[in-house]
């Protein structure tokens, strides 16, 4: 493998003063960019150091009493200047600019004390090294390791929409029973599960991947945006894309197999200004008119997590293709009902070193926020993972042809011995392009008996840390498939490492955004398996006027609290109308409806790994209700109200005066008929009253006070602004 990476060069006195510039702010640091900046195509050995070494070990433990905080914890560097922390959302596109703190010397933790339970956070560490190397005269290494860890305290559970499972249709019949398991565990996990039809396609096919991305559209326009995963199904037909060789060899430019594009719903791919012939390999031919998109990364970003399930073309394996799509459901049905003793750790096997964008460190950077620093190792695929023992996680890399990886491996050896690992990630030469005969990622999903999901990480690296809270492999997927370096001359979200050098400063990040970017398995699969029990009975009863009172019963000790869903029948998308995990068995819904609606009540159940603790959902339980469109009534014979301030930020009082003894509910409704608060009170003595509600944590928006006394009730508007 030829190692091209892009450098980006800064002035001396820039490069010189690097590290305090990003102690003031990382914005002046990153700012210059934009006038001294340009990229060149060189090659390095990253200023010799090991992929750990650019590697931040991180780890987190979070306490929610008597204040809540979440510490984190990193592997020791003797040669550790200060440790940067930046923080963000999940929900927030980048970081930000400007540090939120830092560690000077050699320490190895940090508190955050600016936390809430409930609440999730994401941190990326920048870690400046300076040190003196072994050549003679010693010269000064100085360089950033990066690390990401993803936690929180009692986090909210990670979302479980729609996952659209889409099927070679020659298959679909001889598939029937392990389908069946398959669309019953993702139930059980709480995904709602569409399976479909799609044309079977040994060669190229555009027709067959304008008839797919159009089985797609339909199901995203259709419904309500609700898409969280695909799952492609035997032989779907293969996108192709670009001019790209992300692997450095020029006999491998062309269009690559792109997966990717059918998670860009929206985006717009082309077929008129490619034109790149490839004589080496005719299969990355790419011209106009032939059906390969033009563009060489992904038109916009990608919103739908794709994987693939495909063992077309594998003749190492003496299983035929039938038989090894049913050994792979089950094998993912023995993962997902929790059959396997997995540790949460990691085995690296890394062939490459020093060589190149030390590729190895996406492995040493992400694999600890599982188990944290001791659970992670150097080791060989097929001797530390020939069993029993099953490891969460494998990272190989080595010199590549299409069915093998120096020193790892080759698709014989996946045919024929154990990988107990259930993650894994692979990297080298040729075999990124994995549309091809015995392809060494899809042999790797083929193994026997544990292998579950295969990336292609090192061009670009690959952030899966969100999974160690409750995600799955398909949004590290995604955020991977989205991520930019460098975005407007400035830092951009997950950056690998930088090396500093008299020359300049490189960051090693080879592919972002490319279409090559994929993933081989089951993108719903997540770290943790053990499953969450469902409520044993829901009931559904109306009360006049307008509310319906839910009840359940607990399903055990495991049952941390629940999420209330509702939706109206015949409609897909449920409404979430409890905003946080309620730890009560009963739920009033006011709402004002002509039909009937279905509700729906999951239970949240607390898991932990070394990234903190967070709540996991498991399948719904579902009671239906037939509601009469009744109108509330405003006569304020009994009481007066009067709502202040009005709008409100932090506190609202109902001033309530009542002209006799009555029991009095109060309600913040949203705009979607959602209880926000409540107040309830059995018998309120007639005079004066002033009941407050705290809005700080409610989101800034149009909602309803209403008021209830005997078969009264009075509706005030209210604002909520900061």
């Amino acid at each position: 493998m030829k190692t091209w990476i892009f450098v980006v060069t800064f002035t001396q006195l820039f490069a010189q003063n690097l590290h305090k510039a990003i102690a003031m702010n990382l914005k002046s640091c990153i700012a210059p960019l934009v006038a001294l900046v340009y990229l060149t195509l060189v090659t390095t050995n990253a200023s010799g150091q090991s992929p750990k070494d650019f590697a931040v070990m991180v780890s987190a433990t979070s306490t929610a009493a008597p204040a809540p905080s979440i510490t984190l914890s990193w592997n020791q560097d003797p040669n550790q200047q200060v440790v940067y922390i930046f923080r963000k959302t999940k929900e927030t596109l980048r970081f930000p600019a400007t540090i939120l703190d830092s560690v000077v010397g050699t320490g190895k933790s940090w508190t955050d004390k600016q936390v809430k339970v409930g609440e999730a956070y994401e941190y990326r560490l920048m870690r400046y090294v300076k040190k003196s190397d072994n050549a003679s005269p010693p010269k000064v290494v100085e360089y950033y390791a990066t690390g990401y860890i993803f936690t929180g305290i009692q986090a909210p559970a990670a979302p479980r929409e729609r996952a659209l499972v889409l099927v070679d249709s020659t298959l679909r019949g001889a598939l029937s029973k392990e389908l069946a398991t398959f669309q019953s565990d993702l139930e059980n996990e709480g995904w709602e599960v569409t399976i479909r039809n799609v044309p079977r396609a040994e060669t190229f096919d555009s027709n067959g991947v304008k008839r797919t991305r159009a089985v797609i559209k339909e199901e995203w326009d259709s419904g309500p945006k609700d898409l969280a995963s695909i799952i492609l199904v035997g032989r779907v037909p293969v996108p192709y894309s670009g001019t790209i060789y992300p692997d450095g060899h020029p006999d491998h430019v062309g269009a690559w197999p792109a997966d990717g594009i059918y998670g860009d719903h929206n985006g717009n791919y082309t077929d008129r200004i490619a034109n790149q012939a490839n004589t080496s390999r005719p299969s990355n031919n790419n011209v106009p008119g032939d059906g390969k998109y033009d563009q060489s990364q992904f038109s916009t970003d990608i919103d739908i997590p794709v994987g693939r399930i495909d063992f077309y073309n594998l003749p190492a394996f003496t299983t035929s293709e039938l038989d090894l799509l049913r050994a792979y459901f089950k094998k993912n049905h023995e993962y997902r009902s929790n059959q396997w003793n997995v540790a949460v750790g990691g085995v690296i096997d890394d062939n490459f070193g020093t060589y190149g964008e030390v590729f190895a460190a996406s492995a040493w950077r992400t694999f600890p926020v599982f188990g944290g620093e001791s659970t992670v190792r150097a080791g060989d695929i097929f001797t530390d993972l020939a069993g029993p023992n099953v490891y969460l996680l494998a990272y190989g890399c080595g010199g590549g042809t299409d069915v093998s990886a120096g020193g790892v491996g080759s698709s014989t050896d996946m045919a024929a011995k154990p990988v107990n690992a259930v993650f894994t990630m692979m990297f080298g030469s040729y075999f990124g392009d994995w549309d091809t005969k015995n392809n060494f990622m899809r042999a790797t999903l083929a193994s026997n008996p544990r292998v579950l999901t295969c990336g292609w990480s090192g061009r670009p690296h690959w952030y899966i840390h969100h999974m160690a809270l409750g995600e799955t492999i398909g949004y590290g997927t995604k955020i991977s498939q989205n991520n930019q370096t460098i975005v407007g001359g400035q830092l951009g979200n997950y950056i690998p490492n930088i090396s500093i050098t008299a020359q300049g400063n490189s960051i090693a990040s080879v592919g972002d955004r490319q279409v090559h970017i994929a993933l081989m398995g089951d993108p719903t699969l997540r770290a943790t398996t053990k499953p969450v029990p469902a409520v044993a009975t829901l009931t559904a009863a109306t009360e006049y006027p307008n509310i319906v009172n839910l009840t359940w019963n607990s399903p055990g000790p495991e049952a941390a609290g629940y999420l209330v869903y509702r939706r109206k029948a015949g409609t897909k998308k449920w409404t979430q109308l409890t905003p946080t995990m309620t730890t009560m068995l009963t739920y009033r819904d006011s709402i004002v409806n002509d039909g009937k609606l279905e509700y729906m009540v999951k239970t949240l159940a607390l898991r932990e790994l070394a990234s903190g603790a967070y709540h996991e959902t498991g399948k719904g339980r579902i009671a239906s209700v037939v509601t009469t469109d009744v109108a509330e009534e405003n006569s304020n014979e009994t009481f007066n109200i009067a709502v202040g301030p009005n709008p409100a930020s932090s506190s609202v009082n109902i001033a309530l005066t009542l002209g006799v003894d009555t029991p009095v509910s109060v309600d913040i409704i949203d705009i979607t008929g959602s209880i926000i608060q409540t107040q309830r009170f059995d018998n309120l003595a007639t005079g004066s009253h002033n009941i407050g509600f705290d809005v700080s944590n409610i989101a800034s928006g149009s909602y309803r006070v209403v008021i209830r006394a005997r078969n009264q009730s009075s509706t005030q508007p209210l604002t909520i602004t900061r």
